[in-house]
């Protein structure tokens, strides 16, 4: 009955309902969106069998670590090992050439993690050694795209980068591990690409994953990875992963895969979790209101026998059918914002694929939804059944629930209360919202060593099989840059090992004519090979000696450029001191001295929120890299001049692929990706967060004025002019405002040290920023309850006393 008769009055105020039924659906729908990608990323299991018992190590290892730890762990079932980053391999044979994303695993990657490949087998033994047959299995998203879902695809041969591979399995749909948007997997993960062939064995780039064995606890393996360790760091006290002072430790793959993102997802769900405390007080703040409105009906009602408990007991029903209406509408608006927020630049999350409203997200919104309901029912419900029978039965008119004039809180009235908490709640959002926009401001400020306007930037991945040497790879390189340099609006082209912003290799670097130390006590510096004109085409000052020319071929001897940053880490009173032109440099293992000839400005390989570093520039001719980056500038839109700059590689190379095209802003874009994401859903909130408050405190305002119409009445009688009205309104509206906007920058300075690791030169605790969002509302939420004030001061004395008696 209770239900029926709940029904029957949301349908007679349809306006009152939809306005409830709504607002619960915005903060419903915002904590179950961002609650279904906390749930999929950090709280679901992985979908491996038997989880609990995978590790991996958080420090990249090099080959002869991976094979030595292989040997001698007894507390590991397995241990598997991945490349730390893609290669980009040419598939040829489908219609346009083609770039794939592949990930280079060991052979027992899929045993480890307890995944069967959907079609096929996984990888033997034998494919992942030295001259073994080259095998490839592909994702099921590749499978359809490609391949068009053809069963007979395990067997057959497909051309990648000019090598032909055996299709041997397709793994299941949305499996993403270990590196997310992968479209195939081989073996050999000591070849990744991006690494100079003479330097992998040597590098830590693999990724090291296992399996423990049943029985043995985390403590125990650790344990063990300690004498590992040590032993290796004997055997092998110059290698680049053996360095004493580097903790190494097994840790829970799944806590290693979510380490970068766990802390600003929670932090997400906590920001919507205040849009729906605020949604809540706003919805108990109109409940109380139409209580107020049928305080009679409630006399009534309590006079002719009803108790107390059957009263709360109706109320909270019509609160329970509000929730639940708008939790269903909610979830809908979850299911688009999932789809909206997985689409964000900045959203490049682990686990993506598993990213969905599943049952147990379903049950969530559910029990949310329940308990959003008892919050904004049951104050509202207990203070409307409080009612003052006779004086309520003696009025004429609505009387009033007796908790908005006699329940009070500290002085304050309970709408007074809500009120208060809308607008805390929306100054500690705003408050973080204006940081990050200061820090991605400030990021910008930032320069970034070159001029990114007008340039574009594309991947190139040369066939191994048809370069098969230096030669013929600086040739094709060669021949792109001076055809596309003949374009008409291109002005500059030149080819380089990666860009600023995109990943870059690094090196152990040191003075030629130095001591020479162990590999892991040099510094390490960003290394790049770049043809002829890279720095004028990336407006990257040359600051002493020459430019690389088109001299420094193979036959002569090796140059280099370095950056300032290098100069000052080998000689620290540059630009002062000995002059480091002249001088040579020692990469890696090698023993080839590269002659300094000249020094450049410093660049920010890492993004513009992170320190310049070490730089040295090689001459392409004498260190070709396979993977590279084409960039041309141009006299005007650069995106408009792809095309064309395609047609002149398909020329030179009808197979050959290009890939993530981009203009170079867009790269520096995506390198802030996630910092300008979180600033977008935080401004999101907060804006969302003030259109309630401001709405509530204008609802707060009208109500006041309508509840002392009477008394303002008698004022104006007495001589009370508008402004003396205006100023009494806007006075009690004031002090909500400034009391809530304290309260809020008093919780924001506890909350925002959550910040701390997004911001970029301004502190969590900035009181400017602090003082100019507080003060930001308090002008919004005064303006937006002028008008209501403004009615106030236009009353007529005479209408509204007779009106009131």
């Amino acid at each position: 009955m209770n239900f029926r008769y709940a029904l029957r009055q949301a349908i007679r105020r349809p306006a009152f309902s939809l306005a409830v039924i709504l607002t619960v659906a915005l903060g419903v729908g915002g904590v179950t969106a961002i609650f279904t990608i906390v749930h999929a990323v950090l709280l679901k299991p992985l979908a491996y069998r038997d989880p609990s018992r995978l590790v991996a190590l958080r420090h990249g290892a090099t080959p002869m670590r991976y094979e030595e730890f292989a040997a001698g762990a007894r507390t590991l079932d397995s241990l598997g090992a991945y490349a730390g980053g893609q290669d980009e391999l040419s598939l040829t044979g489908y219609g346009e050439p083609q770039v794939l994303k592949a990930a280079r695993v060991s052979a027992n990657w899929l045993g480890v993690v307890g995944v069967s490949p959907m079609l096929g087998r996984s990888f033997f033994d034998s494919e992942d050694r030295e001259g073994g047959p080259n095998a490839a299995m592909i994702s099921a998203e590749l499978w359809h795209r490609v391949f068009h879902d053809d069963r007979h695809i395990l067997g057959q041969t497909i051309a990648l980068d000019g090598s032909t591979y055996v299709v041997i399995g397709v793994l299941p749909p949305r499996f993403q591990f270990p590196i997310e948007k992968t479209d195939i997997w081989v073996t050999h993960p000591e070849q990744w690409l991006r690494i100079p062939r003479v330097m992998q064995r040597n590098s830590p780039t693999l990724n090291l994953f296992a399996r423990l064995k049943p029985g043995v606890d985390l403590a125990t393996a650790d344990a063990e990875l300690q004498v590992l360790q040590k032993n290796y760091i004997q055997a092998h006290p110059g290698m680049l992963d053996a360095k004493p002072d580097t903790p190494v430790h097994w840790e829970q793959m799944k806590d290693l895969l979510v380490s970068d993102i766990a802390g600003k997802l929670w932090m997400l769900l906590g920001a919507v979790t205040l849009v729906l405390l605020l949604v809540c007080s706003n919805v108990a703040s109109l409940l109380l209101v139409r209580a107020s409105a049928r305080s009679h009906e409630f006399a009534v009602r309590a006079a002719i026998g009803a108790s107390r408990a059957r009263i709360v007991a109706q109320l909270l029903t019509e609160s329970l059918l509000y929730s639940f209406v708008g939790g269903a509408l909610g979830l809908l608006l979850a299911w688009i914002g999932v789809a909206f927020l997985k689409q964000l630049p900045g959203m490049d999350l682990p686990r993506s694929g598993e990213i969905q409203i599943d049952f147990s997200v379903l049950g969530f919104a559910l029990f949310l939804s329940l308990v959003t309901g008892l919050i904004f029912g049951l104050m509202p419900s207990l203070s409307a059944s409080r009612t003052d029978l006779n004086r309520v039965l003696r009025a004429s008119g609505e009387a009033g629930i007796a908790s908005d004039g006699r329940r009070r809180f500290l002085r304050l009235s309970l709408r007074s209360v809500f009120v208060l908490s809308q607008v805390g709640i929306s100054v500690v959002l705003l408050i973080g919202t204006v940081l990050l926009i200061r820090s991605l401001a400030n990021v910008y400020r930032v320069d970034p060593g070159f001029e990114s306007a007008r340039v574009v930037t594309m991947s190139l991945a040369l066939s191994p099989q048809r370069y098969d040497t230096a030669a013929k790879q600086v040739s094709f390189y060669e021949e792109i840059v001076r055809r596309v340099q003949a374009l008409p609006g291109v002005q500059g082209a030149a080819v380089t090992r990666t860009v600023p912003m995109a990943g870059f290799a690094m090196s152990p670097i040191q003075v030629a004519e130095r001591e020479f130390l162990p590999l892991n006590q040099r510094p390490l510096a960003a290394l790049q090979s770049v043809t002829p004109g890279y720095l004028s085409t990336m407006s990257i000052p040359l600051l002493r000696g020459r430019d690389i020319g088109n001299h420094d071929r193979q036959d002569a001897p090796p140059i280099a450029l370095i950056s300032v940053a290098l100069a000052k880490q080998f000689w620290p009173q540059y630009p002062a001191g000995p002059d480091p032109i002249g001088q040579h440099l020692v990469l890696g293992t090698k023993q080839e001295r590269f002659e300094i000839v000249g020094i450049c400005g410093d660049v920010h390989q890492a993004g513009l929120d992170t320190d310049v570093g070490p730089e040295m520039y090689t001459a392409l001719a004498q260190q070709p890299p396979v993977p590279a980056t084409f960039v041309v500038r141009t006299a005007s839109d650069p995106l408009a001049m792809t095309g064309a700059i395609r047609a002149q590689i398909l020329q030179v190379d009808p197979d050959q692929a290009v890939s993530d095209v981009a203009t170079m802003g867009a790269v520096i874009d995506e390198s802030e990706g996630q910092l300008r994401t979180m600033m977008r859903l935080l401004a999101i909130f907060a804006c969302v967060a003030m259109v309630i408050a401001v709405v509530g405190l204008y609802g707060f305002t009208a109500y006041a004025v309508e509840q002392r119409e009477r008394e303002i009445g008698i004022r104006r009688a007495l001589g009370a002019n508008r402004v003396d009205v205006l100023a009494l309104i806007l006075r009690q509206t004031l002090f909500l405002t400034v009391a809530g906007s304290v309260a809020g920058v008093g919780a924001a300075m506890f909350l925002n040290r959550l910040l701390t690791d997004m911001l970029f030169e301004v502190k969590g605790t900035d009181v400017l920023t602090y003082v100019t969002a507080a003060l930001l509302f308090v002008t919004v939420a005064v303006v937006a309850s002028y008008g209501a004030a403004k009615r106030a001061a236009t009353i007529d004395p005479i209408i509204a006393i007779r009106s009131a008696n």
